[in-house]
């Protein structure tokens, strides 16, 4: 069994992946044994620096066309079932998810190690740019529901799962969209150094490093994001004591929110088990959230 599996997720920008790798190998994680990294590939067009290439594996997703928007969702749900393999007889004791613009803090692991002392799932400060799962946390919180497509709304469905299922083991410390759950003493686990963030309206958020990008996202990616967010309405409706809005529910949680968070067994949308091999070690006390 390893340590620590990380899955890093990239769709072209090969020098950011590879400035990425840099900082993680230069980072205290080096002096960790018994890991692995892997990258999850998404474009045809992937350029690894040779200094890495007995040091990462690569998992290419062949059949993925290069114009597709993604779905990040999924990449997530590959590394869980890659990383663990079985839930009960788990290949890694934990599975980090990173981004291929996370730059990690120089002592992100022994941190991240500590932390996990106390928690089972741990989320950094940018989103899912920075993730730690053991199976505890899948166990208790499920997959990834790959009916968010792009990058929009999937963290926030995530992230209020692990508070409703998890609440007392989660350490979400998502300081970009201000969804926050036990983060009083977090310590650093990835940064913004070197990255291409903006600070918008005194908040941080990541932007587009390029015009394809730019286009990208606000053209093929917008259309996801408009049916992301009807999707993401249609399922916690009726849940909570006010509907889902933006404010409140996909950023910037209210104290109301984290104390009485909405009631899942009135969610509109039942989570199917996409990987049953794999799913079906979620204990029975927990499998009331699939229709099986």
């Amino acid at each position: 069994m390893k340590a620590i599996k990380i899955y890093i997720v990239t769709y072209r920008r090969s020098d950011i992946l590879n400035d990425s790798l840099d900082k993680l190998f230069k980072s205290d994680f080096s002096r960790h044994d018994n890991t692995e990294v892997t990258i999850i590939n998404n474009h045809s067009e992937f350029n690894l620096d040779p200094f890495f290439a007995d040091k990462v594996k690569v998992l290419h997703n062949q059949t993925r066309p290069d114009w597709s928007n993604g779905n990040l969702g999924e990449n997530w749900n590959q590394a869980l079932v890659n990383g663990f393999k079985d839930l009960n007889s788990p290949d890694s004791e934990y599975v980090v998810t990173m981004q291929n613009d996370t730059s990690v803090h120089p002592n992100w692991c022994s941190n991240m190690l500590k932390m996990h002392k106390k928690y089972n799932f741990l989320v950094g400060r940018y989103g899912d740019n920075l993730v730690s799962y053991t199976t505890e946390a899948v166990k208790n919180i499920g997959m990834w529901d790959e009916n968010f497509t792009g990058v929009q709304y999937k963290e926030a469905d995530y992230w209020i799962r692990a508070l409703i299922f998890n609440k007392e083991k989660s350490m979400i410390n998502d300081t970009l969209h201000g969804l926050t759950l036990n983060n009083g003493n977090a310590l650093e686990l990835d940064t913004d150094i070197d990255r291409n963030f903006v600070e918008v309206e005194e908040v941080v958020k990541r932007r587009a490093d390029d015009a394809e990008h730019k286009e990208i996202w606000l053209t093929r990616g917008g259309i996801s994001k408009i049916n992301a967010w009807k999707y993401f309405v249609h399922k916690w409706s009726g849940t909570w004591k006010s509907n889902p809005e933006k404010e409140g529910w996909v950023k910037n949680w209210t104290k109301d929110f984290v104390d009485n968070p909405p009631d899942f067994s009135k969610s509109n949308v039942n989570c199917y088990m996409r990987y049953v091999y794999f799913e079906k070690d979620i204990p029975s006390k927990s499998k009331k959230r699939y229709p099986v």
